[in-house]
């Protein structure tokens, strides 16, 4: 049986932003477009970096990096200006880029002599307190239900993006705290017995977004659809926060975010 991973908080998650407006966007398929993609978690090198490439026919598997490109990211406060370098593959990096939680970054990406401009302010993150585990867990009472307990802020709105990695599978998902805003809230996950077992090691992250990069990324989710990872996926046809200071209308395509996110281990009993 194929392994599967129920995000059951990805999935509630959908239910809610049913109603905002779409931001999936009509354009000419031919013509290539800048593809930006900035999800920066602190303290994480594998996602430290800026990724360039260009938009491609849907049915191609050929993802077009672009390698021709200035990418540098402001710290605001202090106008410091950390410059990324190219490794060849449409990767910018710069290990000496060390964002702090409550500050606010400006990314710039210079590209065919088009100016890009993108903010972000980090948010501190919960961290999880506990986690529930129930061994007559679904719907038939054969699965593992376990749920990562958080406390919720309760002076403001709030905006999560969760991943899990366990031995089955691992899944993004996002999930706010509209019906339980100042509560100890869940993140809330299914296994199949024959997928995990006692002594398996689940590991949990956390991390606090805003409003507009929830709604993107639940877009994204719903088109990346069972990819484990929607950041490794084309972001096909949605707009994100990164404006084109050059000519509005020649947009990009991506999101810039940076994120303080926690983790947190959990053996299997």
């Amino acid at each position: 049986m194929k392994k599967y991973l129920y995000l059951f908080s990805l999935l509630f998650s959908f239910l809610l932003i049913s109603c905002e407006e779409e931001i999936v966007l009509d354009f000419d398929e031919t013509i290539p477009r800048l593809v930006i993609e900035g999800n920066i978690f602190m303290g994480e090198p594998a996602f430290n970096k800026i990724t360039l490439s260009t938009t491609t026919d849907f049915y191609s598997s050929i993802k077009p990096s672009v390698n021709n490109a200035q990418v540098s990211i402001t710290d605001l406060s202090n106008n410091t200006v950390y410059e990324f370098v190219n490794n060849n593959n449409g990767d910018f990096l710069n290990t000496t880029f060390l964002p702090e939680i409550g500050g606010t970054y400006e990314l710039t990406v210079i590209y065919n002599n088009e100016t890009y401009k993108a903010t972000s302010t980090v948010i501190d993150s919960p961290e999880v307190l506990n986690v529930d585990q129930k061994n007559d867990g679904g719907f038939t009472g054969d699965s593992y239900e376990i749920t990562f307990n958080f406390q919720d802020n309760p002076n403001e709105e709030n905006y999560y993006l969760v991943q899990i990695i366990s031995p089955a599978d691992e899944g993004f998902g996002v999930i706010n705290d509209q019906f339980s805003n100042g509560n100890i809230m869940g993140d809330l996950y299914f296994y199949e017995k024959e997928d995990i077992k006692p002594g398996d090691d689940l590991t949990h992250y956390i991390a606090a977004i805003n409003k507009q990069y929830y709604n993107y990324l639940a877009k994204l989710f719903s088109i990346s659809g069972e990819t484990g990872n929607p950041f490794a996926s084309p972001v096909g046809t949605i707009k994100g926060n990164i404006i084109n200071q050059t000519d509005e209308a020649n947009f990009a395509l991506g999101y810039f975010h940076i994120a303080k996110r926690n983790q947190y281990n959990y053996i299997v009993k």
